[in-house]
C-alpha cells in the first residue's frame, strides 16, 4: 500500500505544460490532481454513472414485461421515450455549459434524471414505463458537459485524445449496466425477494450513486484550468465586456495548485488572500489557425453545412450506439430460438402463430429464446464495454493522421471509421449462429465507438469560440438518430428484426459520403493529399 501511494505521489507532482489558455498539453491519464486530471476523471465518471441510471431498466424489461404483461411494440415505445428526451435536452446544455461551466451542469443533471428512477417501481402499465422512461432520458445529457469539460481543459493538440477516452469511458457505463443490473437484480432475490419485487429496489440502487456523484464533483473538481467558470482565460478573439478587457484573468481555486514561476507575488500577500498565483499574459496569445472561427459569409455557410454534416453522421455513430444498447439484448432473445420451440421455426418472428394462450405465455416469458434474461444482458453487455478502448482508439487515430496530413487527416479518419462501421453492421445482420453474432458485434462495436471518437475530434475546430453549443448540437443529433433507429426497430421487431442491422449498415456507408462536404479551418478531406506532398517535399529539403 505504501508503495501504490509513493507511486501515485510521483505522477500526480510531475508538471503539466501549458498553453497560452492555461489549458494541458500533456496527458497523464493515471494522475487526479487537479485542475486537468481530476476535471478529467470527474468528466467521464459522471458520464459513466448516468447511464446505471439511464439504461438501468433496460436488462430488466423481460422481467418487467412478465409482470405488466407488455407487447413487445410497449418495450420498443420505452426505448424510443428513453432516447427521445435527451434529444431536446442535448440542445438545451450546450448553451447552459457555455454561460455556467461543465461541472455545475453535470452535477445538475445527474440529480435530475436519478430522481425519476429512484421511482420506477411505482409504474403500473405500459404508458407509465414510457413516462418514465422519458424523463430518465434527461441523463443522456450528461455527454455534453462530460464533452465540454474535456476541451476545456486540453489544447487542441491532445483533445481528440481526451475527448475519445472521457466520452468512450463515460459510454463504457453502458456495458456495465448490462453486468450491473441483473446482478443486483439476483442479489436481492437472494435476499428473500420475489422477481417483481427484486427489480424494484434493484433500480433505487443506481439512483442513489448518481446523486452522491452529482454533490460529490460540486466540490471536488474544476470547470477550467484557472478554477471558476466565470473567472476562465478567453482567447484573444473572443468579445469581452469593456470593463473586463483590461482585468487580468484568472482565478482563486483552493484546490488547484498552479506551479508557474513566471509571476512572483509577496508571501504575505499570498498569504492574506489564500489564492493562487495568477498568470499575467505578458503578450498577446497568438491568433493560430486552430482558434479561428470564420467571418467571411461563406466560411460561415461552409460552418453550417459542416455542424449538419456532423449532426447527421454523429447519428449514425452514437445514435446506433443507444438505439443498439436498447434492444440488443432483446435482439438476442428474439433473434435466435430453440429449434424444438412451439413457435413457427420457419419464422419465429411471426405473429400469426401466436395466437393461443399458452403460445403468448411461451412469447411473453421467452421460454423459446435459447438464451435467458440474464445471458442475453451479459451478451449485449460485451458490445458497451468495448468503450474502455475503441473511443479512445478513434481519437488517437484521429490525433496520429491530423499530425501527418493537419486537420484533412481528421477527416479522413472519420471517414474511414465510419466506412468500417457500415460494413460490420451488414455482416452481422446475416449472422445465424449465437458465436458467430457475438464475434461480429464486438468488430462492429470497435468501428462505432471509434466513429464517436473521430467525430468529436473534429467538433472543437469548428467554432472555437461556441464549442459547448456546437457539441451540444452534435451530441443532440446522436439522441436524434437514436430515436430514428428506435422507431424503425418498432416497425421490424415483430417482422424481422436483423433486418435492422442491415438498414442502419446501408445507411451509415451512405452517409460516409456526406464527409467530402465537410470543411475545416479551410481544409477538406482531400487536403490530405496536399498536405502529403508537402510533407513529403520538406523532407527532401532537409535531407
Amino acid at each position: 500500500m505504501p508503495c501504490c501511494t509513493k507511486v501515485l505521489g510521483k505522477i500526480q507532482a510531475k508538471h503539466i505544460e501549458e498553453d497560452d489558455l492555461g489549458k494541458a498539453k500533456q496527458f497523464r491519464l493515471f494522475s487526479i490532481a487537479r485542475p486537468y486530471m481530476r476535471s478529467f476523471h470527474s468528466s467521464w465518471f459522471g458520464f459513466f454513472i448516468a447511464f446505471t441510471s439511464w439504461f438501468g431498466l433496460q436488462p430488466l424489461l423481460p422481467t418487467i414485461r412478465k409482470e405488466l404483461k407488455l407487447s413487445k411494440t410497449d418495450l420498443a415505445n420505452s426505448g424510443i421515450a428513453s432516447v427521445a428526451a435527451t434529444v431536446a435536452v442535448r440542445v438545451i446544455i450546450g448553451p447552459m455549459c457555455d454561460k455556467y461551466g461543465p461541472r455545475r451542469t453535470m452535477s445538475c443533471l445527474l440529480i435530475s434524471g436519478a430522481v425519476p428512477m429512484a421511482l420506477a417501481g411505482l409504474i403500473k402499465s405500459g404508458t407509465g414505463l414510457i413516462i418514465l422512461r422519458l424523463f430518465v432520458g434527461i441523463l443522456g445529457g450528461t455527454f455534453v458537459p462530460c464533452q465540454f469539460w474535456t476541451t476545456a481543459m486540453f489544447s487542441s493538440k491532445i483533445v481528440g485524445t481526451a475527448n475519445a477516452i472521457a466520452a468512450g469511458w463515460g459510454n463504457l457505463g453502458g456495458g456495465f449496466t448490462f453486468i450491473l443490473m441483473p446482478g443486483l437484480f439476483r442479489l436481492m432475490e437472494v435476499f428473500g425477494a420475489d422477481e417483481f419485487l427484486a427489480w424494484k429496489i434493484a433500480v433505487v440502487i443506481p439512483s442513489v450513486i448518481c446523486v452522491l456523484i452529482g454533490i460529490l464533483i460540486l466540490f471536488t473538481s474544476d470547470d477550467c484550468p484557472q478554477g471558476h467558470w466565470e473567472n476562465r482565460t478567453l482567447p484573444p478573439s473572443a468579445k469581452l465586456p469593456e470593463k473586463k478587457k483590461n482585468e487580468t484573468q484568472g482565478v482563486a481555486n483552493l484546490g488547484y495548485k498552479n506551479d508557474s514561476k513566471t509571476v512572483e507575488m509577496p508571501k504575505e500577500v499570498e498569504k492574506e488572500t489564500n489564492v493562487d498565483k495568477p498568470k499575467v499574459q505578458t503578450s498577446p496569445i497568438e491568433q493560430t489557425d486552430e482558434n479561428k472561427e470564420p467571418t467571411s459569409l461563406v466560411g460561415k455557410f461552409w460552418a453550417a453545412v459542416t455542424m449538419v454534416v456532423l449532426v447527421m453522421q454523429y447519428g449514425m455513430c452514437f445514435g446506433v450506439e443507444i438505439a443498439v444498447n436498447t434492444v440488443m439484448n432483446l435482439y438476442f432473445l428474439y433473434r435466435f430460438k430453440k429449434e424444438d420451440c412451439l413457435n413457427d421455426s420457419n419464422n419465429p418472428f411471426n405473429t400469426t402463430n401466436m395466437t393461443t394462450p399458452s403460445l403468448v405465455r411461451l412469447d411473453e416469458s421467452n421460454e423459446c429464446s435459447i438464451l435467458d434474461q440474464d445471458t442475453a444482458s451479459l451478451v449485449a453487455s460485451l458490445f458497451g464495454l468495448m468503450n474502455l478502448f475503441a473511443r479512445a482508439m478513434g481519437g488517437i487515430y484521429s490525433d496520429v493522421l491530423r499530425q501527418h496530413l493537419g486537420i484533412a487527416g481528421r477527416l479522413t479518419a472519420h471517414f474511414t471509421c465510419l466506412v468500417g462501421e457500415g460494413i460490420m453492421l451488414i455482416i452481422f445482420s446475416t449472422m445465424t449462429t449465437i458465436p458467430n453474432a457475438i464475434a461480429v458485434m464486438i468488430f462492429f462495436s470497435v468501428f462505432v465507438q471509434m466513429s464517436e471518437g473521430t467525430t468529436y475530434a473534429i467538433v472543437p475546430y469548428v467554432l472555437p469560440l461556441h464549442i459547448g453549443i456546437v457539441a451540444g448540437l452534435v451530441g443532440a443529433g446522436g439522441n436524434a438518430g437514436a430515436l430514428i433507429w428506435n422507431t424503425i426497430w418498432r416497425q421490424l421487431v415483430e417482422e424481422d428484426p436483423s433486418r435492422w442491422f442491415w438498414l442502419l449498415g446501408l445507411t451509415v456507408l451512405s452517409g460516409s459520403l456526406l464527409t467530402l462536404l465537410v470543411e475545416v479551418q479551410d481544409q477538406r478531406i482531400w487536403d490530405v493529399f496536399v498536405c502529403g506532398k508537402r510533407r513529403k517535399r520538406s523532407t527532401t529539403y532537409r535531407i
